[in-house]
């Protein structure tokens, strides 16, 4: 069961609360294909496309695909081939989706600038998404948050991914963590739902309003005493 703010706010003040793990798509990442693709196609279409093309207004097969890639068992030119036989008529939108990653993500400092000051508080800061390996070396091994954290794990070297319990468990065992102990962040709501039935503590920040209340709450955790983990 997912915990209210007001719960997470009084386990803080307990001290339960050592270290924060962050999604990294639509939390610390933003996408802005959307954008571009809308300079070509019409507002219908640019749903269509990229409702099919993660899966999200697809069957289960078309689902299936992108977790795939995600997980690391199909290739970027399997996932390319793939997509540009169910859309060939969105052809020019996906060649420059898929020829050019780097332009259409970018760093969300509301929250990414909150790192430095939660490790000098000395919680520990941990990343946990599901992401394909080219898009994940594109987006994410160059940014300075991706440095300063004290670890991640990311579905397409595990070969699965949220929201699957044994994903979660991998942070918890590399990296000698407990549950309650962790704060995780996520868009999505079955992901947060998975992660509290293991006991962490989580934020869904599925709204405008959910996030800046997840900025408000990491502004405000105090510094901790003691050893963390």
């Amino acid at each position: 069961m997912e915990t209210g703010p007001q719960n997470i706010r009084l386990r803080v003040e307990n001290r339960m609360i050592r270290n924060i793990v962050f999604d990294v798509g639509c939390v610390l990442l933003d996408y802005t294909w959307r954008e571009t693709f809308g300079t070509w196609y019409g507002e219908e279409d640019v749903r269509i496309l990229g409702g099919i093309l993660f899966g999200e207004d697809a069957q289960e097969d078309g689902r299936r695909l992108w977790v795939q890639y995600d997980n690391g068992l199909i290739s970027d030119a399997e996932i390319r081939s793939a997509s540009m036989a169910a859309l060939p008529q969105y052809a020019k939108a996906l060649e420059w989706f898929f020829e050019n990653p780097a332009a259409w993500a970018v760093e969300q400092h509301d929250m990414t600038d909150l790192i430095t000051p939660l490790k000098e508080k000395g919680y520990g800061v941990y990343l946990l998404s599901n992401y394909p390996e080219t898009l994940w070396k594109e987006h994410v091994c160059n940014k300075k948050f991706y440095a300063q954290a004290d670890g991640a794990v990311v579905s397409w070297e595990e070969h699965l991914g949220k929201p699957d319990p044994a994903f979660f468990r991998t942070l918890l065992t590399r990296y000698s963590l407990t549950a309650e102990e962790c704060l995780f962040l996520d868009d999505r709501e079955e992901n947060t739902r998975a992660a509290g039935e293991l006991g962490f503590q989580t934020l869904t920040l599925k709204s405008a309003d959910a996030r800046q209340e997840a900025l408000g709450l990491l502004r405000a955790l105090e510094k901790l005493t003691g050893t963390r983990n």
